[in-house]
Formats: structure tokens, C-alpha cells, sequence
């Protein structure tokens, strides 16, 4: 068994066995190489420093991402609903518990193997007045074959945008996913759908593919939820949520 099979087989495994497993759907895993020359490229793309593989890790050979698709135990709950989601807000909870969990596993079984590793958390690794990251799980997925971004600034993969995912930088050398050869957004292919925009009820996406950050954290400021609650992934309930295209 190779080193990724080991890692599939782990990741499967707390899935299947996680008491919310009714939550998820069949995990992605992707690897990037760390001396990918996208990454070079990102604090232009971005706008902002980006932290390099090699700077996370010394001697880092490969980035490893994993993506969770939500169920449609999820999906159901919160389609056509602008309000909290109880569902979803449990969902996030412990899908963000359960990456953090998974990545200590992996780094625990790459070190039994003579492996160094190092990770940032699933969320909550953000500048809360410019929302941006200088460690970019979506960028890491995008680099790493897991999926492509779509209109609605999310990571689309085979399996959707509706989920959660994070990411983990070795020295372990772990041969990269293939990249898609097209774009898994129905508007970069055919340029006609535009749901995540229209779905948007602070109207922060826009059809020339930028995002207004501060408009979407106000719009969610103003809301009358808890700390704990997850309001508004209207822009994660397209046709792409499920499935990439």
C-alpha cells in the first residue's frame, strides 16, 4: 500500500466511523507539489502575501488537501433558506473538529514513518478586517487538482462546492493529482449561469467575477444569529453544490 492509500484508508475510515457520518459524502484528497510554480505566482493572483509550502515546512516536498462533501442531509436543510440552518451550523462545528482531527491522524502516521509535517486550522486562520489569509486552503485545493474556483469564489469539485476542507504541507513526496482540464463552473463554460449571484442577498458576487468581501461579512454581521449559528451559504446552493460540471 502506498503512502497516499494509507492516507485514503485513514481519512475514509473517521469519516465512516464520525457519529455525524450522515453529514458527509465520500472524501476528496488532492497533493500539490510544494515547488508547484503556482505558488509563486499567488500573492499576485491573490493581492495579498501568500505564505509558500516551502516556508510552512523546511524541505517541504508535497501539499496535501482534503475536501468533505456535505450530504444531501445538508443540502435539503438549507436549499431555499436565507436563515440560520440548524443542520448546517452542526455541520460546521464538527466537520471543523473532524479536518482537525483527520490532519493530526495523517501527521501522526507520517511521522511514524520518519515524516515531518505542518498544517494551519480549518478556519479561523483569516484577517478579520481584510478577510484575507496569508494560508489558502481553496488555493492549495485548486493547485492540487482537488477543483477549480467557480463565479462564486468557491473551490467546485466532481462532487460540488458544499462541503469543507484543509490542507497539510510534508516532506513526504507524494506524486501530485492531475488537474482538471476545464472549468467545473457552468458559467466559466457556458457563461449563462449566474444563480450564485442571484441567490446572494447582499449582492457581493458579481458577474465580472469579483467578490466583495466586507459587503458579505456585513450582510452576515447584520444578522440576528449566535456566534455558533452559520447563516447564509446561498452562494453554495447553485446547481454546482452537489456536483461540478
Amino acid at each position: 500500500m502506498t503512502l497516499a492509500e494509507e492516507i485514503q484508508e485513514l481519512i475514509q475510515v473517521m469519516v465512516k466511523n464520525h457519529p455525524k457520518t450522515r453529514y458527509y459524502r465520500e472524501p476528496i484528497v488532492g497533493y500539490a507539489s510544494a515547488s508547484d510554480p503556482l505558488y509563486d505566482q499567488l500573492d499576485e493572483l491573490i493581492g495579498n502575501p501568500q505564505i509558500h509550502p516551502k516556508d510552512m515546512l523546511k524541505g517541504a516536498q508535497t501539499v496535501l488537501v482534503l475536501f468533505l462533501p456535505y450530504s444531501e442531509v445538508v443540502y435539503r436543510d438549507i436549499k431555499g433558506n436565507q436563515l440560520a440552518s440548524t443542520i448546517l451550523s452542526d455541520a460546521y462545528m464538527y466537520t471543523n473538529e473532524l479536518l482537525d482531527k483527520i490532519m493530526k491522524q495523517i501527521q501522526q502516521l507520517l511521522a511514524s514513518k520518519g515524516y515531518h509535517s505542518a498544517c494551519e486550522p480549518p478556519t479561523e486562520n483569516f484577517d478579520h478586517v481584510t478577510k484575507t489569509a496569508c494560508w489558502g486552503h481553496k488555493s492549495n485545493a485548486v493547485i492540487a487538482g482537488i477543483g477549480t474556483f467557480g463565479l462564486n469564489h468557491l473551490v467546485i469539485t466532481k462532487k460540488g462546492c458544499l462541503g469543507r476542507m484543509n490542507s497539510l504541507v510534508t516532506d513526504a513526496c507524494i506524486p501530485p493529482t492531475e488537474r482538471p482540464n476545464h472549468s467545473y463552473c457552468l458559467f466559466y463554460q457556458t457563461g449563462k449561469c449566474r444563480v450564485c449571484t442571484t441567490n446572494c442577498p447582499s449582492g457581493a458576487i458579481y458577474p465580472d467575477g469579483t467578490i466583495d468581501k466586507k459587503r458579505c461579512d456585513a450582510y452576515l454581521e447584520g444578522k440576528n444569529i449566535h456566534d455558533w449559528q452559520q447563516g447564509c451559504p446561498q452562494c453554495s446552493l447553485g446547481p454546482c453544490a452537489l456536483k461540478g460540471f
